[in-house]
């Protein structure tokens, strides 16, 4: 275990560049009980980047909306307040996380890649199952893992030992992190969420999604969700580490959870939902393009 090793990671965090003000406003909306739909609206068009990032998502695939939408103000009577702020603060994140030039990183490509699969894989599933966790599941899915990025923005160098030895013994990342640095992404994750102050779900998420059982119960199936996203993610070749080898989906805590909300998943033909995600592939590519166009270059 490296010697203080939570205060020299926070140093790190708060050396990240900082969300965009308007994101910090968008939190605040997030985070009230009565998130209204002018204040969303003023909050986002005083970003232009943010304004045309709404319109791209709320026009793509992964909402199949029937209708074009052309405004600001449709888009958000279209998704809703806090589906807005959640698409909102996902490029926020995003920009956060970029690696100062110069600066060695992970492969961030890769890393987004995945981030984004879980986040669309968990509104699939979600959508599958009629259950009523969709709003933020996009954002969840893609802060999931950020504690990732922080962990190798730390030590780069042992952070790639670990990305090679997932490869070399077939472990996961955080057996690997734990091996090589005594402490996970998770764990770091969820450092990084109160830090930028989302909403609790978003912490539980990042802390539970490879401990489901220790979730929360009022947050425990969008943890769930995120978790069995992330699993197939992976198995549809969206992740970091090692392959899937062994892993039985229904035998995964976050199934049980699910099967036990929601019965019929008892039914679920998981091989078919598996094969059936290749489909699901242009909105993972469309969602990708989005997030990297709202990046700087």
């Amino acid at each position: 275990m490296i010697e203080n090793f939570r205060e020299k990671v926070e140093q790190t965090i708060d050396l990240l560049p900082p969300m965009p003000s308007s994101v910090g406003e968008l939190l605040a909306v997030l985070n009230s009980d009565d998130a209204d739909l002018r204040a969303i609206g003023r909050i986002i068009s005083k970003d232009p980047s943010m304004t045309m990032n709404v319109l791209k998502i709320a026009n793509s695939a992964f909402f199949g909306l029937t209708n074009k939408v052309t405004s600001l103000d449709q888009a958000i009577r279209m998704l809703g307040t806090n589906e807005m702020a959640s698409l909102c603060i996902s490029c926020g994140a995003a920009r956060s996380l970029v690696a100062p030039r110069g600066v060695r990183t992970m492969d961030l490509n890769r890393f987004w890649r995945h981030s984004v699969a879980t986040g669309v894989i968990a509104k699939i599933v979600c959508k599958k199952l009629k259950a009523g966790h969709g709003e933020n599941l996009y954002l969840a899915g893609l802060t999931h893992d950020v504690g990732a990025v922080v962990l190798d923005r730390f030590k780069h160098d042992v952070y790639q030992e670990i990305l090679e030895l997932t490869h070399k013994e077939n472990i996961t990342i955080l057996e690997a992190e734990q091996r090589i640095m005594g402490a996970s992404h998770d764990v770091v994750g969820s450092w990084l969420m109160q830090k930028w102050q989302l909403p609790e779900v978003f912490v539980e998420v990042a802390t539970f999604h490879h401990s489901v059982t220790q979730a929360s119960p009022k947050y425990i199936v969008s943890v769930a969700l995120i978790s069995l996203a992330d699993l197939l993610a992976r198995l549809t070749l969206h992740g970091l580490d090692g392959n899937m080898d062994g892993v039985i989906i229904t035998d995964t805590d976050a199934f049980k959870v699910l099967q036990k909300k929601y019965p019929s998943m008892a039914h679920l033909d998981v091989v078919k939902l598996v094969w059936d995600l290749d489909s699901a592939q242009p909105e993972i590519d469309e969602m990708e393009h989005i997030l990297k166009s709202s990046l700087p270059s």
